[in-house]
């Protein structure tokens, strides 16, 4: 069984008493939960906002018009199903479940990557309008953690771009060995021969074609060489003489 609370006239959530939610802040709690950038916040049990601080201002919004609303409405709709399972996992566990990475959506639609870190709200014993284990919802805070998302991103794609040229690296030096050979056997050919030899034409081409090859092989050499010294500040650069 499971009850939450009730709505008032303005759509505002009025939690029911219980150990933490219902309860104002005191005076001096509200002026420092003003100055912390991360996000204090509480849910019922089906997900919605009952309280969030006013960091939430640094994302577009007035604390006062999320009230009430979901988190599953707030969310990047990739993300929604991850969420709504994360509800659905404290109402079963009564809140006794890990946190959670969600893309939370500012006013103007950008992607924020935040942390929600939570413990369960129960209500007193005497309260019987709460689920057969007391559990109303969950209060935590919210950390932006946008930053440590896009140095993750920008190391795997540096790690991704090391073992690319790691890999152009061996082609070029399985390449250059065969290449070396046709191009001097031909070249070698091509000085017993005089230019009305009818093979003389066709060792001529292979020469032209294996220079070609070699040439190509030198410049991947060079921009390998010279994008993964230059990258080593963390940005990539890769360029060399045409």
């Amino acid at each position: 069984m499971k009850k939450k609370g009730t709505e008032s006239e303005n759509n505002e959530i009025k939690p029911e008493h219980s150990e933490t939610t219902g309860v104002h802040f005191p005076e001096k709690f509200n002026s420092v939960l003003s100055v912390i950038s991360d996000i204090i916040y509480r849910f019922d049990y089906d997900g919605r906002i009952t309280y969030i601080s006013d960091a939430v201002k640094r994302y577009g919004y007035y604390p006062g018009e999320l009230i009430g609303k979901y988190l599953t409405d707030l969310v990047y709709n990739a993300d929604k199903d991850k969420a709504s399972k994360w509800i659905k996992g404290w109402q079963a566990a009564d809140g006794n479940i890990e946190f959670i990475e969600l893309r939370f959506l500012t006013k103007n639609q950008k992607e924020v990557y935040f942390k929600f870190y939570y413990a369960a709200v129960k209500g007193f014993e005497a309260i019987k309008n709460v689920d057969s284990n007391g559990f109303m919802g969950i209060h935590g805070i919210a950390i932006d953690i946008s930053e440590l998302k896009r140095a993750e991103e920008e190391k795997n794609h540096l790690s991704k771009l090391q073992g690319f040229l790691e890999t152009t690296r061996s082609i070029c030096h399985e390449l250059s060995q065969p290449v070396t050979v046709i191009s001097g056997y031909s070249e070698i050919l091509l000085l017993n021969r005089t230019e009305d030899d009818p093979q003389y034409e066709k060792l001529f081409e292979i020469k032209k074609q294996a220079d070609i090859i070699d040439k190509i092989v030198r410049r991947l050499r060079y921009l390998v060489k010279y994008t993964m010294s230059d990258n080593s500040s963390g940005s990539e650069i890769i360029g060399g003489d045409n």
